[in-house]
This record gives C-alpha cells, structure tokens and sequence, in this order.
C-alpha cells in the first residue's frame, strides 16, 4: 500500500471514531431528554393504572441502570452522590411542567402530556442536556 493509501485509510478511521463518539453523546441526549418526558408525564398522575407502570418501565429503561450513558458522581471515600444528571433531570422537568400554561379550553385542568411536551421541545432544555455532556464517560 503507497504512503498515501495509508494516510487516507488512517484519516478515514479517525473520522469514523469522531462520527461514531458525536452519534454517542447525541444517543445519550436523547436518552436523557426521554428520560425527562417519561418522569414528567408519570409524576403527574398519582394513581396507578397501566399506563403509568408502562412509563415507569420505561423511566427504568432510560435510567443509569438501562440505557443511560450518564454518570452518577459520587464521593469517593463517602459515597455520597455529588451530581445524578437523572435527578437533575427530573428536578428541571418538575419546575420547567410548572411554569407552563397547558391548560385546555375544554377544562381547568393542565394537560399533562402538552405541557410535558411544551418543555421536551424547547430550546432550553436542549441546553440543560448539553451540559450534563460532561457527565458522560470519556
């Protein structure tokens, strides 16, 4: 193979590695957004039905311990837990859904999947899961 064949090759992997670590963090964003939507969705509604055990199967699903690629930190020689992107998460959604006005004209109630929606969508939260990116593993 001639020098450049090689260097070509080798420029090729390289930028394969750096597509394949962006479609990683772009994957665990994603995972970390539905994450959100599903504890969003699932901490409104206070009875249980199949409906939300399903959510909660999927809470689980999206979580540290299933797909999630976010990393708890914790204390070394304490164990406590200094940063959990899941808790974060969920502590955003919960004041982001609160300050929405998804409220039905048909109804005073606030429409639970609108308004969890309203804030997946939004830009700010985009922000908010970009930067959990350093919680990510290197």
């Amino acid at each position: 193979m001639t020098n450049s064949r090689l260097i070509v090759l080798a420029l090729l992997l390289v930028s394969g590695q750096a597509l394949s670590t962006e479609f990683n963090i772009d994957k665990a964003r994603e995972t970390l957004k539905d994450y959100g939507l599903a504890n969003c969705i699932s901490s409104q509604f206070k009875d249980e039905s199949d409906i939300k055990s399903d959510i909660g199967l999927a809470i689980g699903a999206y979580s540290s311990m299933g797909k999630g690629q976010h990393l708890i930190i914790q204390n070394e020689d304490t164990l406590e837990v200094t940063h959990d992107p899941y808790a974060e998460t969920e502590k955003y959604m919960r004041n982001a859904y609160a300050k929405t006005s998804s409220v039905s004209k048909h109804s005073d109630k606030k429409m639970v999947f609108y308004g969890c929606l309203e804030v997946y969508n939004s830009r700010e939260f985009d922000t908010f899961i970009q930067s959990q990116d350093q919680y990510l593993p290197k």
